[in-house]
Formats: C-alpha cells, sequence, structure tokens
C-alpha cells in the first residue's frame, strides 16, 4: 500500500479500514512510520470504542480484541524467556509491573482472555515469574518494604488467581491447580513462607486503614483468604503443618470479626478449621434442654476397617469412607459378616461432628442402594457352585426384584468413539418366547422393559468373577460426514472415512439383538470398572473350549447407577473438603452445643442491606432489615398472602438455614414461590448469584418452575431431560449449553484432544482386535515369540529352516492344532504347567499339551489386558478433558441464570458444574420426602441461605431396604427414611440435641372441613379451614361426602409367579371400586382428573388399572408408570393376545386417574376412592400401618372421599384407629354405600356388593324409569340417570319427521339422522320417454334424471337419438347419452358417427345416422 492506495485493490486480502490498528504497532519496537503510518496507533480513541465489538466482512478481529492482543504480548515480553529463547532479560523480572498489569488484563477480558492468562502464568517461564515474587515476600523485612511489595505485586498476583471467574472455571482448574502447588512447594516451605508474608502484610493493613476504610480494608483481605485457603485446600500437608498454625492465628488475631464481612469470616473459618483451629463464627443461642436420665443398655458396636475387634470383614472395608469402592468387590460378595452400619446416636459410632454426619450418611445409603444387589449375586454364585439353598433363601430369591439370564456366553469386544469399550454377551431366551416369532418377540422384550439401556446387571461365573456392567444400546455411532483432511488435495480422507464406514457397516449387520434368534438373546454391555484383570478373564471366555465355566447375568430390575452413584461419589468428596455449611445445625460435634435459633444470611448481616419485599405488596415499597423492627401491620394491608405464610415468608428472609411446614393444601408452593420472588429482586443488591430450586420430583419442579415463569421471572434454567412441560422446553441446560460461543483457546484445545482420542482409539482398537483373536495362531505365535522363544523355535522353525532352508508342506495354521493332537498313545503324565515351560515340546502328553496351551492363552490375556489398561488411561484423561470444555460451556449459560431447577438426584450428576456457580440460595421443596444425603450434597459450599419446605408429617424418603428403616424395629437405631428435616424439627425428642425452629403454615384451602377434620384430630391440631372449603357442593350420585365402607373379603395371598411377590391385591375392592367410579363418573359431572383412585399396593393398582380400563380411558401417574415396568406389571403386546374380536374402550368422561399413595403426595382430587386391600385375621396393614402414609391417603380429596377396607384390620393400626372412631361419630362408616338418585332424592339407595350397582343404580340414578321426554318428545327408556346421560341417549322410537317436497314419514330410527333425501319407493314414475317405473321417492321428484332401463330395439333407438339427445339438459345426462351410443354401436349399428359441437352455447352430443 503505497499512497494510501493498495494495488490490489477490493481483492487484497488485508483491510484497508484505516481504524485498523497498525499490526506493526503491537510490536514492542513500536511501527517504524510512525505518524505517516495509514493504519490507526490509537486503540483506545473514541473512534476504537465505537467500532469496538465489529468485525469486517472477513471475520477480523474488532479493536477492542486487537488492544488486548497488544496488551497480552506486552505483558508477555516481561516474563523473562528459558533455555536461550529469543528474549534474555539480565536480573529477575520487574514483578510489580508485571502482576499489576496482569490484573488490569484480568479485569478487562473475557472468558478467552482469562484462560490464556492463567495457561501462561502455570508454564514453566510463568511459575518462574511467580517464585521470583515468592522469594521477595520476606516477613524480616520492615513493616514499610513489606507494605510495598503487598500493595505493589502481591495483591494484584492474588487477586488474579482468586478471580470468581478464574475459580469457577472448569477448564482452569489443572493450570490453577499448577499455580497454587507450586506456590505451597515441595514440603511446604515456599507455602510457610507466604502464609507468614501475608499474615505480616494482612495485620498491617487493618493499622493502616482505620474504621473508615472498613469495606476497603475487607476488599484486600477477601484474595488474601480465597488465595491461602486454596493453596491449604489442594494440599494435604498443609493441614498437617505445625508452622501455619500459629500464622493463622495471628490473623484471627488481629482481624476480629467486627471488622470484616460475613462472608470473609465464612472463608477464615474455613482455614482455621482444615488446620484444626475450630469456628470463629458467634454461636447462636442456646436453649436450656433439660434432660431427664432414663435407665440405657448399649450393645458393642462392630466397627470398620482395621478398628472391628475381628478386624476387616473384607478388601473393601474401610474406616475412611473415601477409601470404599461404591459397588462391591468380590470379596465383599462372599462375605458373610454383616457390614457395619452407624447409628442415628452419633456416640455409637466411630466419628463424630461433620465427618461422622458424612460417613453415616455414606454408608447408609451405599448399604440401602447395593446390599440388595450384592445379596442377589452372592445368592446366584452358590447356586452356579451347586451349593444347595435353603428353603427361606429359595424364596427370598424368587421374591428379589432380579431377573437372571442363564447360559451366558461372551462373543467379542467392540469400540464405539463416544460410548467405549463394549461387550457383546449371548444367552438363553426365556422359555416362554422360544417359539414366538420376531415382531412377538421384539413386543415381549418392549414389554417386559428387561435389559434397557443404562440398567445395572452383573457377569457372574462359577469361578468367582463378578463383574459390573450396564446395558448400553447396541446401535453403533455414525461416523461423522466430516472428512479428515491436511488440505483440499488430500485424498487420504476419503480413505479414512470410507474405512469408517465400512466398520460402521460391519458394526451394524453384527449389531446384539435380544430377539432376532429364537434361542440365543444377544445384548450389548459396557464395564462399569474396566480392570485388566477382568478384560483379560474376559477375552479367555471368547473361545468355548472351556466349557466348565458357568456364567450367569443377573439383571437389578429398576436399579439404576446414577440414581446413587453420583450422591456416592459426592459424599466422598465431601468428606475429604469438609466444606459443608451450617455445621452448627446439621453436625455440631458435641451435642449440647448445637444452635437453637439460625443468625441472619451473611449476605444480609452486610451494613445497609435490606430485602425489598415489592413483590409480594403490589408494587408498594416495603423493606425488611434484620436490624429494625417489622412493620407487620403495613404487610398484612399490601399482600395477598395469609398470616401463617406471612409469617413463613419473613421467618425465611431473616434465617439462614429455615424450615417451614406446610400440612396439607397450606400453600407451601405458592408460599416458595413468594419467597423466590423476593430473593430475586434483591438478587443483585445480595449478590446473590443463581437461585437453586431443587425438588425431589421431576412434576414438582416442573410445577415450581412453571409458576416463576408465568408470574414473570426471567433467565429460568432446567436441568435434567425428564421435563414434560411445554413451557420449559426452550430452557433445557443440554440445548443451552450448545448455544455458548466457545473461545478461541477452548477449540484449539478441543480439536487436539480429539486427536489425541483417535490416536488412542486407533492402539486400543488394534488390541481389542488382538483379543478377539486371542486363540488364533497369529496370537501364540507373537506370544511364543516374545516370551518363550525357544518354544516359539520348537513349533515354527525346523534345523533346515535356520539353516536358510524354506520348509513347503505345512502351513502355521495347522502348527499348533497339529502339535495338539500329536503326542505320544498311552502317554498319561499330567505334570503342572510351571513344569512344563522348561521342558521339550514333543515330551509332553495330551493332557500336559493342552494344560500348557492353556496356560499360553491365560498369559497372552494378561498380556494384552495390561497393554489395554496402559492404553486407556489416557483416553480417559482425554475423555474427561472434553467432557470439562463441555461442562464449562454449562457452567458459563447457567451463570447467566436468574434460577436454577434440578432434582436431588440431578443435582449430584452436576455437582461439579454447580460447585463453580458461587450460588448463596438453595430453595428445597418436598424437604420432608428427601433423604438426608441428598440435602446434604444440595449443600454447596458458597451456600449462605438455605431454605427448606416440606412436610415432615407426610411421606418419608423412600428406602429400598426396609431394614434401614424407622418403623422397623430392627432398623430403628438407622432411620435412613428420617429427612433432614425431620432429624432437625424432632431431635428435641433426644435430650442432648434441642431443635430447630420452624415455621408453620396453618390455613388449608383444599378440603372440607369434614375430610380436613380426620388429619385434624390427629395431625395438625392447629388446622385452619379457608372460607372457599364451606362452599363444597356434595357429590353427584352419593348421600354422603364421607364414607368408609367396611367388608370381610380377604385379601389375595401372594402370587410368586408374579414379579411383585411381596405386593398384595383384593380382587372385592377392585370389583367395588371399579363400580363406584363408574357410578360417580355417570353422574355427568366431573370432568377429566375429578377423580382419583388410590391404593398402597403396586399389584392392586395394575388390577384397577385393567378393570377400569375396560370402561373409561384412564390416566396414570409417571411413577406408577415406572413402577409398573419396573415390577414387571406391564399389558402384554396387543399380539400376543389370543385371537379374537377387539373391544373398543368407551371413553365416557375420561375422568380417572389410578395412582399408589405414595406417588400422589403434592397433589388432589375432587373425589378420591381409597381401596385398602388388607383384610387378614393377623390385623396386618402393611404400607398402610404408618401415620405418614395415612395422612397423604386421607388429605388429598377436595369434596368427598369414600374408603374401602376392612375396618377391623385397620383398628389395628393407633391413628386408623382414631380415624374411625371420628367416622362412626359422624354416622359414615357401615357394610355398604348410600347412593342418591340427583331426581329422586329420598329413594334409600344401599349397595353391599359390585353387583348391587347393577341392579339398584344401573344407569347412575335409581332402578324406576327415567320420567323425563327425551329431547325428541319421546319417552327415555331407560332407567333412573343424570342429565348428561339422558340427553346422550339413542331413542329408538319410530321417527315422524317428514322431509322436504314430501309427505312420507323418516324411516330410520329417531335417534339417527334423518338426512335430506326421502328415500320411500314411489311407483309409476313416467319418464320423459314415456315409460314408467319405480324409484325413490327424491328422484322421483326430479324424473328427467332418472335413467330409463327399458329395453328397446335398435331401430327405436336410432329414431329417437336427436329427440333424446336435445331434451338432455345437464352434462351428465349427455355424457350417459354418449356411452349408451356408443354401446349401439358396438353391438353393431352401422353408420353412428358420433360428433361434438356447440348449440346455443350449450354442450349436446348428436349423433347422425
Amino acid at each position: 500500500m503505497a499512497d494510501g492506495h493498495c494495488k490490489f485493490g477490493p481483492k487484497c486480502r488485508f483491510s484497508h479500514d484505516p481504524t485498523t490498528l497498525c499490526y506493526s504497532f503491537q510490536t514492542p519496537k513500536g511501527c517504524p512510520k510512525g505518524a505517516s503510518c495509514v493504519f490507526s496507533h490509537r486503540p483506545t480513541s473514541s473512534a476504537a470504542e465505537a467500532s469496538a465489538g465489529r468485525r469486517n466482512n472477513r471475520g477480523a478481529p474488532t479493536i477492542a480484541e486487537q488492544d488486548y492482543e497488544v496488551r497480552f504480548r506486552q505483558w508477555t515480553y516481561l516474563i523473562p524467556k528459558q533455555n536461550g529463547g529469543r528474549r534474555l532479560q539480565h536480573g529477575p523480572p520487574d514483578t510489580k509491573t508485571f502482576f499489576k498489569a496482569g490484573w488490569e488484563l484480568m479485569i478487562s477480558s473475557d472468558a478467552s482472555g482469562r484462560q490464556r492468562l492463567i495457561k501462561k502464568l502455570s508454564t514453566d517461564e510463568g511459575l518462574n515469574t511467580i517464585k521470583t515474587l515468592a522469594d521477595t515476600m520476606d516477613s524480616d523485612k520492615q513493616d514499610r518494604a513489606i507494605l510495598s511489595t503487598f500493595e505493589g505485586s502481591v495483591i494484584f498476583f492474588y487477586r488474579t488467581i482468586s478471580h470468581p471467574e478464574v475459580v469457577s472455571s472448569l477448564v482452569l482448574e489443572r493450570p490453577l491447580e499448577t499455580i497454587y502447588n507450586f506456590l505451597y512447594g515441595s514440603g511446604g516451605r515456599r507455602g510457610v513462607d507466604v502464609v507468614r508474608f501475608t499474615a505480616k502484610a494482612i495485620s498491617l493493613v487493618v493499622v493502616q486503614y482505620d474504621d473508615d476504610a472498613y469495606e476497603k480494608s475487607n476488599v484486600i483481605l477477601d484474595p488474601c483468604f480465597a488465595t491461602l485457603g486454596r493453596m491449604i485446600e489442594l494440599n494435604q500437608g498443609a493441614q498437617l503443618h505445625h508452622e501455619l498454625v500459629p500464622m493463622v492465628e495471628s490473623i484471627s488475631a488481629c482481624v476480629t470479626p467486627d471488622k470484616m464481612f460475613p462472608d470473609l469470616r465464612r472463608k477464615l473459618d474455613k482455614i482455621r478449621i482444615r488446620l484444626g483451629l475450630g469456628s470463629l463464627m458467634p454461636t447462636a443461642k442456646i436453649s436450656k434442654h433439660s434432660a431427664t436420665r432414663t435407665a440405657t443398655f448399649k450393645l458393642r458396636t462392630d466397627l470398620p476397617g482395621g478398628l472391628s475387634v475381628d478386624g476387616p470383614r473384607h478388601d473393601n472395608d474401610h474406616e475412611d469412607i473415601t477409601d470404599i469402592q461404591i459397588l462391591p468387590t468380590a470379596d465383599e460378595i462372599q462375605c458373610s459378616r454383616l457390614e457395619y452400619l452407624p447409628s442415628s446416636d452419633a456416640s455409637n459410632n466411630h466419628l463424630i461432628g461433620l465427618p461422622g454426619l458424612l460417613d453415616r450418611q455414606f454408608r447408609l445409603l451405599r448399604e440401602d442402594a447395593i446390599g440388595g444387589l450384592r445379596d442377589a449375586v452372592r445368592r446366584e454364585a452358590e447356586h452356579l457352585e451347586q451349593i444347595p439353598l435353603l428353603a427361606a433363601q429359595a424364596k427370598q430369591r424368587q421374591l428379589e426384584r432380579t431377573h437372571v439370564h442363564a447360559n451366558l456366553r461372551l462373543r467379542r469386544w467392540e469400540l464405539d468413539r463416544r460410548k467405549g469399550i463394549q461387550l457383546v454377551a449371548e444367552f438363553n431366551q426365556p422359555t416362554r418366547i422360544t417359539n414366538l416369532g420376531v415382531q412377538h418377540r421384539k413386543e415381549w422384550w418392549d414389554s417386559s422393559r428387561r435389559l434397557q439401556p443404562s440398567s445395572l446387571v452383573c457377569l457372574v461365573s462359577s469361578t468367582g468373577q463378578n463383574i459390573f456392567c450396564l446395558v448400553c444400546d447396541p446401535k453403533p455411532t455414525a461416523p461423522s460426514k466430516k472428512k479428515h483432511r491436511e488440505d483440499s488435495n488430500d485424498k487420504d480422507g476419503d480413505e479414512v472415512h470410507s474405512v469408517a464406514e465400512l466398520e460402521y457397516r460391519r458394526k451394524m449387520a453384527e449389531m446384539p439383538s435380544l430377539y432376532q434368534d429364537g434361542s440365543r438373546a444377544a445384548v450389548m454391555l459396557t464395564l462399569i470398572q474396566e480392570d485388566c484383570g477382568h478384560i483379560a478373564w474376559i477375552s479367555q471366555q471368547f473361545t468355548e473350549r472351556d466349557s466348565t465355566v458357568k456364567i450367569s447375568l443377573v439383571e437389578f430390575s429398576g436399579v439404576l447407577l446414577p440414581s446413587f452413584q453420583p450422591t456416592l461419589e459426592a459424599l466422598q468428596q465431601m468428606g475429604q473438603r469438609l466444606d459443608l455449611p451450617f455445621t452448627e445445625h446439621l453436625a455440631p460435634e458435641v451435642p449440647e452445643q448445637g444452635a437453637q435459633v439460625t443468625a441472619p444470611p451473611l449476605y444480609a448481616q452486610r451494613q445497609g442491606f435490606t430485602f425489598d419485599l415489592s413483590p409480594l405488596t403490589n408494587g408498594e415499597p416495603l423493606r425488611l432489615s434484620a436490624q429494625r423492627p417489622f412493620d407487620w401491620e403495613a404487610f398484612n394491608d399490601l399482600t395477598c398472602l395469609d398470616e401463617a405464610q406471612q409469617a413463613a415468608v419473613i421467618y425465611a428472609l431473616n434465617n439462614s438455614f429455615a424450615l417451614i411446614q406446610g400440612p396439607p393444601g397450606t400453600g407451601k408452593s405458592y408460599t416458595g414461590v413468594s419467597i423466590i420472588k423476593v430473593l430475586l429482586r434483591n438478587r443483585e443488591v445480595g449478590k446473590l448469584g443463581p437461585i437453586i430450586c431443587v425438588c425431589y420430583t421431576n412434576h414438582a419442579l416442573d410445577q415450581l418452575l412453571e409458576h416463576l415463569v408465568q408470574d414473570g421471572v426471567e433467565q429460568v434454567v432446567r436441568i435434567g431431560s425428564r421435563s414434560k412441560s411445554e413451557l420449559l422446553k426452550n430452557v433445557n441446560l443440554h440445548d443451552l449449553a450448545q448455544q455458548v460461543a466457545q473461545t478461541k483457546d477452548e477449540s484449539h484445545e478441543k480439536y487436539i484432544l480429539n486427536q489425541q482420542l483417535t490416536s488412542s482409539m486407533g492402539e486400543i482398537a488394534s488390541l481389542l482386535k488382538e483379543l478377539n483373536a486371542l486363540t488364533s495362531e497369529a496370537s501364540i505365535k507373537d506370544y511364543l515369540e516374545e516370551t518363550w522363544p525357544e518354544h516359539f523355535r520348537q513349533l515354527f522353525q525346523s534345523p533346515m529352516e535356520e539353516e536358510d532352508f524354506t520348509l513347503v508342506g505345512r502351513r502355521d495354521s495347522d502348527v499348533i492344532k497339529s502339535w495338539l493332537k500329536e503326542a505320544k498313545q498311552g502317554d498319561r503324565r499330567d505334570r503342572p504347567a510351571g513344569v512344563l515351560l522348561n521342558l521339550p515340546l514333543e515330551e509332553m502328553s495330551t493332557a500336559e499339551r493342552r494344560r500348557l496351551y492353556t496356560y499360553w492363552v491365560a498369559k497372552r490375556s494378561e498380556q494384552l489386558g495390561g497393554q489395554l489398561d496402559d492404553a486407556l488411561e489416557p483416553y480417559k484423561d482425554t475423555r474427561l478433558e472434553l467432557d470439562k470444555y463441555f461442562k464449562e460451556q454449562q457452567r458459563r449459560a447457567l451463570s447467566e441464570a436468574h434460577v436454577i431447577g434440578v432434582t436431588t438426584s440431578g443435582l449430584a450428576r452436576n455437582l461439579e458444574v454447580l460447585r463453580n456457580l458461587q450460588s448463596k440460595v438453595l430453595v428445597c421443596e418436598e424437604a420432608g420426602e428427601v433423604l438426608e444425603a441428598h440435602i446434604l450434597t444440595a449443600l454447596l459450599p458458597s451456600i449462605e441461605h438455605a431454605i427448606l419446605i416440606g412436610d415432615h408429617e407426610q411421606l418419608r424418603p423412600q428406602v429400598k431396604s426396609h431394614e434401614l428403616c424407622h418403623d422397623n424395629p430392627r432398623g430403628k437405631h438407622i432411620a435412613l427414611d428420617i429427612s433432614l428435616f425431620e432429624r432437625l424439627v424432632q431431635r428435641g425428642d433426644d435430650a442432648k440435641i434441642p431443635s430447630l425452629p420452624l415455621s408453620r403454615l396453618k390455613i388449608q384451602r383444599r378440603m372440607h372441613p369434614s375430610i380436613a377434620n380426620l388429619v385434624r384430630s390427629t395431625i395438625y391440631p392447629d388446622l385452619e379451614d379457608y372460607n372457599t372449603v364451606l362452599a363444597y357442593p356434595s357429590i353427584y350420585g352419593m348421600k354422603d361426602r364421607l364414607y368408609w365402607m367396611t367388608h370381610q373379603n380377604r385379601e389375595d395371598g401372594a402370587d410368586l409367579m408374579q414379579t411383585q411377590a411381596d405386593s398384595k391385591s383384593n380382587d372385592f375392592e377392585v370389583q367395588m371400586v371399579s363400580a363406584l367410579a363408574s357410578h360417580i363418573v355417570r353422574q355427568g359431572t366431573y370432568s377429566h382428573g375429578d377423580i382419583a383412585v388410590l391404593t398402597p399396593y403396586v399389584r392392586q393398582l395394575q388390577k384397577i388399572r385393567r378393570s377400569l380400563g375396560e370402561m373409561f380411558e384412564i390416566s396414570i401417574n409417571d411413577r406408577d408408570i415406572q413402577a409398573l415396568e419396573d415390577q414387571g406389571e406391564v399389558d402384554a403386546p396387543p399380539t400376543l393376545l389370543a385371537k379374537g374380536p377387539t373391544v373398543k374402550k368407551a371413553a365416557l368422561l375420561g375422568a380417572l386417574r389410578v395412582a399408589t399413595v405414595d406417588n400422589f403426595q403434592g397433589e388432589e382430587a375432587k373425589v378420591i376412592i381409597l381401596s385398602f386391600v388388607r383384610s387378614n385375621a393377623e390385623g396386618k396393614c402393611g404400607f398402610l400401618r404408618t401415620s405418614n402414609r395415612i395422612n397423604v391417603a386421607l388429605s388429598r380429596a377436595r369434596h368427598g372421599m369414600y374408603i374401602i377396607g376392612d375396618a377391623r384390620t385397620a383398628s389395628s393400626v393407633p391413628m386408623w384407629a382414631k380415624v374411625l372412631r371420628i367416622l362412626e361419630a359422624q354416622d359414615c362408616i357401615g357394610d355398604g354405600l348410600s347412593l342418591c338418585c340427583r331426581r329422586h332424592p329420598d329413594t334409600p339407595i344401599m349397595v353391599k356388593t359390585p353387583d348391587d350397582f347393577a341392579v339398584f343404580s344401573p344407569e347412575g340414578g335409581c332402578s324406576d324409569r327415567c320420567s323425563n321426554r327425551l329431547l325428541c318428545g319421546h319417552a327415555c327408556p331407560n332407567k333412573c340417570h343424570s342429565d348428561a346421560l339422558h340427553a346422550a341417549v339413542h331413542c329408538l322410537e319410530r321417527c315422524q319427521r317428514t322431509k322436504e317436497g314430501c309427505d312420507h314419514p323418516c324411516l330410520k330410527p329417531c335417534g339417527d339422522p334423518c338426512g335430506t333425501l326421502c328415500k320411500t319407493k314411489v311407483a309409476n314414475v313416467q319418464l320423459p320417454c314415456g315409460h314408467l317405473c319405480e324409484a325413490e321417492c327424491y328422484r322421483a321428484q326430479s324424473p328427467e334424471t332418472i335413467k330409463c332401463k327399458t329395453e328397446k330395439s335398435m331401430a327405436d333407438a336410432q329414431h329417437h337419438v336427436v329427440d333424446h339427445t336435445l331434451h338432455a339438459t345437464t352434462t351428465v345426462e349427455l355424457l350417459a347419452m354418449g356411452k349408451m351410443h356408443a354401446r349401439f354401436a358396438k353391438n353393431g349399428a352401422k353408420g353412428v358417427v358420433p360428433i361434438l359441437t356447440a348449440i346455443k352455447s350449450a354442450a349436446s352430443l348428436v349423433y347422425l345416422v
């Protein structure tokens, strides 16, 4: 470009924009042209700022990016180049300039710039500069020099490596760890000097800044505490370094709590706790809790691991939970000793305080998750080893929800780019489907829900091998359509792509199938732990030579690894970090020091902070401060919340750890939404970050987020793929993360990692190929040549070949087979393999040759397995690194959210991302139904405000093992099903620990008072009724709105042929419930979902579902569908049913929902029909014996509730006995139901059996004939029924209506549509041709449209052609005439020539003779 003009013009590949920053100006020497340069030398000018953020058409960097690039290069030039580099700098680097400039770059850059800066600091050159800075941190220098170094460089370094966006970045974890570990140094010497210098500097800073500079001093302290805390956390040796203790004590002494922000006190507390110094946080008030002395007796506890008197139970029995493998080991499976299960009384356990809490929750949750499958695997192993089972064990095996697939054979390894190493296995088809066709087998497998993707299974062998696997989708990952080439002229890319395509086609052709083969089913598995020993053993099974090894595939129905593994791993990490907030409430080390009253949240303790309550006061200003009294009267006048809800909201905002109890129908969700809206209004002021909302079920989470979105809340993100809400489909995290732009560094790093992944997969694929052909001649030959050269020489080399002769006539493929068969006849020797290794091959017997060959195969397998294990390490590391880049995109998406919704299980799976968000508020709904372990993992280290909303009087958390439940006498001291919510509220029963206060909602808006009285008299004495529930209408078709129909029909016995043999059913109640539901639906008043049928048992649910499904279209709760599928309770596929006519279901109103009691918590219906099921002489109530489940069952109905069950059996439970007494006092219990005819309300109708409905109320009314006329005027032929059914009656009387143009009566039944055409036959209709005919009435009214069928002679037909044609008035008639004339010509009428012409603008067909 000369004189401002470029000879290339617009084709030039460089920018001609004069505002573009000069490239030479970016270099340290600057631009030699100076002012004469045509490009900009002013990156910070207004023109540059105006064009910042824009790119030219060729994608050139923006001015802002160019400016950053210049400053970044200038910053890197401050680092001395090592090992003879271009930049040589004499003397130490200028650390003040370097770290200050680095901080300025940090605060002015985006994510890409921050990543580049931190990665540069973590290089050898950057670490050398950090070392130079650390060398200047001498605490023996004068105070002025210490302050100068601290304020001039150290503080900028601390701020840079503790920047929130840097600390929270997942892709910067390793570079940051490198920096912090280097800062700590070998043995901690450098770290001790750093802490000593920082402590001295902090003391000088605190003295320098007086009380007026309170905030300024805290800004300096924040990065110091963050840096020291992270360095100590990453280096466990620091926690044992005695020199650090007095330094941290000196910091605590000079920086008193009144001189720190609350969040800084918390950071200092974490440092002190890690060093074992205890907390500085002020403890809340402790109530005087007097203890009543009672007699006690304690049994000896068998502690874990080496603490046990008898020694460790097995190789997975450890004192520290971080050493325990999640899935059971083979030694653990075979162990007969009971596992160590910590008691709810911490004094009986080996750990106390926070470590004890985490230890207990981990061990109990793990036992609940894997205890049943561990025992099932042990029993199957004993069965394979032909150890006879006791009768009780055999029955237990039948009752367990496991499926055993016998005669398993392992076939081959496969490798998938996304799914990793896979294993193909085959087993016998179930006997019941071996004779079915392919389609029928497919339908059976689909309906049985067995071996679905992600199902947990275990390979169990008779040799003691137990290998846990996951079922995976057998469909291979399709190759990428993008061709990998070095450039456009490289043809190798096409070849690589074609090879990948061929491999994909091979996998598709050989894809395992559960149903294709009639005798053998095939499944694709992936190993959970890719252990080289397991890989070697599996590879040896690919040959069927050793048929003595028996293998079974044990499937654990309904057990999903992601449902418990992430939570257990999170508890292990928390056990290492010990960074759980609210420890003083959750796990006080000294029980008597447990806090009873919680302080306000730390962010609310900042000076001047107040909550803006305007979202709850219709926009009117009202503020809440922890330091000033609150105006309750103004709040009551301005809000629509009731008094209990008002108190709950203010209590939740004023307490850092708040518990809110919401009895049924009191508006827990509404109160939760109100609290969240206030928190969102104050989110920016309090720097709260995203508010995390946690629910137990997907349904509840969707409801909560939908309420927020409908109230105008923006920036909502939903984590998890199981949402069924249309309103939330655009805010799913998975989709949002893919929209986050990657930085240049991230794109480059991902490219490098993908290249490494491809390389690793190539090596792994090669090894798997060898493992698949383990017994091949080539594999054994390679092994012998490398390991046993003498045996190799004896087998594959002859003396002639050693003399450079070529031996002809024997192929390598025959060598080993021939050697195995060529032993001397009669040789019976059978020496061990160890002896045979040093003997000539020709001197061995047949048995010895077979033994040695087996030894070679096993060793070759071990050799390849070890090589595969080595190859898998970089492969796994690369996959983890790639996964971190995707998680970083998720983190950046979540960091812009205002509300994050997630289920408890989803939170554990995404814990790595959520921990890096620095969220301060957690709101948990359904807290009484959530396991304590799940709540603990949700309490992220950054949480300062936790609000738990629930009701411990309703359902407790679901636990698989009844042995661990509180209601089981054997599990009372374990009580895994006691939620954290219930434990904190009711621990006051224990004289040692005071309870936490809670706010209770009191006004219910769901149940009619008569129904609410059942739970008010038994559980909630303070429960009040809102005035709207008093006006509920009565139940149509029923005399009473609340009634218990008792009976003596016994429950059905357990059917061991069913998979849910432990479930119960009652056929009488099934029929009675169906009849009652049909009767209520026939009233024609209730719409979809207004009527719900509840039962405590899945087996009863299935029977009711089947019965009602024959009459109505019904909706099933999603969780119950899953329960039915897990237990095999699904309807058979239609094609598997007996052949016969199909019956169409009548969708009367589609008004029914069917659910178990447990899965209906949180829902309601106008009418509830409860099937009690249990009826036995022993008075056993099963599931409905607990007050929590009874509470849920009694509190779902709004207008009416009907219980069908054996009152005598129920009376054995104290709460049911109270309910029965209440019903007896109201005359609402008996052996029959009183129905009510809406037209004849005084007619008494009593039904005691299902058949009575058909006799006394066949149509939903009474047995009298309907007295009302139909709309047509005829008398109704049916029995008395509702208006809706009356309007739907089909009248069968003869219709008397006439049609236009005639007086004939309609021939159809009155209920059928008459139609517009009269079809009565009319005789002697004269046609235009003169003939007479008989025709339907509507045609007789237009005789010209009737075609004459009278036979005519050929002459007559020809004579009347013209006349007939001229009388035709329509095109249709003309066409008919043409056809007729054509037939004449075809039959021999000579000389008939058709001519088409126009006569008087009308189309006519004229035939001339």
